[in-house]
C-alpha cells in the first residue's frame, strides 16, 4: 500500500496549505498525517472492544461475522475464514485481542486491517493545498450556476463537479477519496499482488471500506459505528492533526499523550445499536483535547496572516480557471492547465489516468503558478488585474506581504471602524459561525465593496477571507459510565464555554495593499455589518 502512486501523492500535499508562510515549522504533509491515522485508529478500534461488555464484544463480532460471510458468498470469493494462519500477522500482535474462538479472531483480524487501511487512505482525495483549493473550486462551482449561458469549458467542469460530488451533495475530497480508493484496490494494489487468494482479500476489504465510508447497513450491521473511529468528535484523524499542528504552531511545546484517550475507548450496545464512546472518567481528557482543536482553529487556521495566504490562493485559481474558462482553445497538455483539478480522470485508459492522478500535487500547481506569473509579468502593458493578480502571484509563490489587514483581533476590529461602546455590546456574540444563507449575502457585499473600490483607484486592491468555523462537538456526543451513555452537555458546560468564545470572533479580514482605509470605506463595511449580523 505503501509503495502506490495514489496514497505517496500525500507526500507531496499539505496539510495546511501557505500556512508555512506565516508559521514556517507547519509543513506538515497529509502523508506522515495519514499515518499517524492509521496508527491511532488501531489503538481506538483495539480498545473500543477490549473495554466493552463480553456480550457486546461478542454479539458485535458474530454480527460482522455474519455481514462478511454474507459478502464473501455473494462476490464468491475463495476466503476460508477457518484458516487463522492466513490472517496472522506479527506486526499487529500488539493490537489483539481475546476472543471467543477462532472465527470471531479472524473477523476481528480482517476489520482491524480494514479500520488501518481506511485511517490510511482517508485523506487521499485531497486536491494540492487541500481545503483551500477545494473551498476554490466550490465558489466556482456556485458561481457558475448562477450563470443564464454557459461556455462548453464550463459546462463540462459543472457536469464534473456534480458528478463527483454527487450534485454537490459529498465533500469534495471525500468523494475524490472514494473514487481514487476504487481505483488503488481494484487496480493498482492488484499490480503488486501475485496470489488469487490475496486478491480477494483484497476485494473483501475494499468492499468493507467503501460500506464504512459510505455508512451502509448491510445484512442488519451498521457500518457507520466503524466510521466513527476515524470520522466524529473524538476520532483518530483529530487526535493525530490537533498534536501535529499545534505543536508546529508553537501553542504547545510538547505533545499530549493522546493514546490516553484511545485507552478509555469503549463500544456499547444500547437498544439493539453499537455506540462508540468512552469511559466518563476520561471526560477531563476530552475537554481539554477539544479545547485544542478550538483554539487550532481560531488562534492558527484563522490567524490573520494564514487568512490572508489562504484568501489569495484561492482568488488565484479562481483566476485562473476564469482565464481557462474564456478561451476557447485547449491547451496540448493537460497539466499546463489549471483544468487538471477537475480532468484529472478524464483518461479512458486506467494507467494514464493513475499517471495523471500522480501529477496532481503541490509541485506541479506551484509550477503552473509560476509559469502563469511570468507570462504576466512579460507584458508590454499591464491591466488593473494583471498589476493586482502579480501581487497575489508574489504572495503566494514567495511570501511576499502586499496585502495587509488593518486589524488582527475583535477589538481592533472594532477600533478600526469606530464601534462605539454601544455597538460593540451590540454585536457581541454575534460572529464566529455564520449561518450558510448570512455568509452568501456577506460575500456578496464584500465583492461589492471590493469591485467598487478597485475601479475608483487603479492602484488599489483589496480580498478578503470570512471567517466561520464550528465547534466540532456533534450533538449526540456521549461518554458511557459503566451502565448508561451520558451527553456530555449532562456533565460538561465545554460546548457552551466554547460557543461563547467561539462568537467573539472577526466575522471577516480585508486585506489591502494600502495601509489606511478612508472614512467612507469604513462607512461602507459598518454598513454591511448592520445590514448582515443587525438582526
Amino acid at each position: 500500500m505503501l509503495q502506490t502512486k495514489i496514497l505517496n501523492r500525500l507526500q507531496f500535499i499539505t496539510q495546511n496549505a501557505l500556512a508555512y508562510f506565516s508559521y514556517p515549522s507547519i509543513t506538515t504533509k497529509r502523508f506522515i498525517h495519514s499515518l499517524g491515522t492509521m496508527h491511532l485508529s488501531s489503538y481506538i478500534f483495539k480498545n473500543a472492544l477490549l473495554n466493552a461488555h463480553k456480550e457486546t464484544k461478542n454479539s458485535f463480532l458474530k454480527d460482522l461475522k455474519k455481514a462478511v460471510k454474507s459478502i464473501i458468498k455473494e462476490e464468491k470469493l475463495n476466503i476460508n475464514l477457518d484458516d487463522l494462519a492466513y490472517f496472522d500477522n506479527k506486526a499487529l500482535y500488539q493490537f489483539t485481542i481475546p476472543t471467543k474462538n477462532k472465527k470471531d479472531r479472524v473477523i476481528y483480524t480482517i476489520l482491524l486491517q480494514t479500520i488501518r487501511l481506511v485511517g490510511l487512505l482517508h485523506d487521499v482525495g485531497h486536491l494540492p493545498f487541500s481545503h483551500q483549493v477545494e473551498y476554490a473550486l466550490k465558489k466556482i462551482y456556485n458561481d457558475i450556476k448562477l450563470k443564464d449561458e454557459l461556455t462548453k469549458k464550463e459546462l463540462k467542469f459543472l457536469t464534473i463537479y456534480e458528478e463527483i460530488t454527487e450534485n454537490s451533495k459529498e465533500v469534495l475530497h471525500e468523494a475524490i477519496g472514494k473514487q481514487l480508493l476504487i481505483i488503488l484496490f481494484e487496480y493498482e494494489i492488484f499490480d503488486l499482488i501475485k496470489e488469487n487468494e490475496e486478491k480477494d482479500l483484497i476485494k473483501l476489504i475494499k468492499i468493507l471500506s467503501l460500506k464504512i465510508l459510505q455508512n451502509k447497513i448491510y445484512k442488519g450491521f451498521d457500518f457507520s459505528v466503524l466510521h466513527k473511529v476515524i470520522d466524529s468528535t473524538v476520532d483518530a484523524d483529530r487526535l493525530d492533526y490537533i498534536n501535529r499542528d499545534m505543536l508546529a504552531s508553537g501553542y504547545i511545546t510538547g505533545p499530549n499523550d493522546h493514546i490516553r484517550i484511545t485507552k478509555q475507548a469503549v463500544l456499547v450496545e444500547e437498544k439493539g445499536k453499537y455506540h462508540l464512546s468512552y469511559f466518563d472518567m476520561c471526560l477531563i481528557d476530552i475537554e481539554h483535547m477539544l479545547e485544542m482543536q478550538f483554539n487550532l482553529y481560531k488562534k492558527v487556521i484563522f490567524n490573520h496572516g494564514i487568512a490572508k495566504t489562504d484568501a489569495i490562493l484561492e482568488n488565484v485559481v479562481r483566476y485562473l480557471s476564469k482565464k481557462y474558462f474564456e478561451n476557447e482553445k485547449e491547451t496540448d497538455k493537460l497539466s499546463n492547465s489549471i483544468s487538471m483539478l477537475w480532468n484529472f480522470a478524464e483518461h479512458k485508459d486506467i494507467e494514464n489516468r493513475l499517471d495523471t492522478i500522480s501529477q496532481l500535487d503541490e509541485n506541479w500547481l506551484i509550477s503552473l503558478f509560476k509559469e502563469e506569473y511570468f507570462q504576466i509579468k512579460r507584458k508590454e502593458e499591464l491591466s488593473h488585474e494583471d498589476k493586482k493578480y502579480i501581487y497575489c502571484f508574489e504572495e503566494v509563490l514567495f511570501g511576499k506581504r502586499y496585502f495587509r489587514s488593518p486589524w488582527k483581533n475583535l477589538n481592533e476590529f472594532y477600533k478600526v471602524l469606530d464601534f462605539t461602546t454601544v455597538q460593540r455590546y451590540q454585536f457581541r456574540e454575534s460572529f464566529g459561525n455564520i449561518t450558510q444563507q448570512r455568509e452568501k449575502v456577506l460575500q456578496e457585499k464584500l465583492d461589492n465593496f471590493v469591485n467598487k473600490w478597485e475601479n475608483e483607484d487603479n492602484t488599489l486592491f483589496f480580498t478578503y477571507q470570512i471567517v466561520s468555523f464550528k465547534l466540532g462537538i456533534e450533538k449526540d456526543f456521549s461518554f458511557y459510565d459503566g451502565g448508561n451513555l451520558i451527553s456530555i452537555d449532562e456533565i460538561s458546560t465545554l460546548r457552551k464555554r466554547l460557543k461563547q468564545s467561539m462568537l467573539n470572533t472577526v466575522p471577516f479580514y480585508i486585506y489591502s495593499n494600502k495601509k489606511n482605509m478612508n472614512e467612507q470605506m469604513k462607512e461602507d463595511l459598518r454598513k454591511i455589518l448592520f445590514e448582515v449580523f443587525n438582526n
